[in-house]
């Protein structure tokens, strides 16, 4: 088995809009039957797919700054990009 293969799970689309996920795919999103799954389209045919059950936490996605920005500083680096600020 390929590094690839561990990471790429195959599901198969069946006739009346049914998809079947694979076992290990539905255990880590911790599927149950009857529930619903989110697609996240991340570009063109490629999408995030998700527990409607179990959302998505962006908690610790974006670091903490590493210090304090203000309104007034914001404006002046969008000022300074040639951005506009009202």
């Amino acid at each position: 088995m390929s590094a690839l293969d561990t990471l790429v799970k195959v599901g198969t689309y069946e006739e009346g809009q049914m998809l079947n996920i694979p076992d290990a795919v539905r255990d880590e999103l911790r599927l149950n039957p009857g529930d619903r799954v989110e697609f996240l389209r991340l570009a063109p045919h490629e999408y995030l797919i998700y527990s409607k059950e179990h959302p998505l936490s962006l908690a610790g996605m974006i670091g903490k700054p590493k210090r304090k920005v203000t309104i007034k500083d914001m404006n002046r680096a969008i000022r300074a990009r040639g951005g506009h600020v009202r």
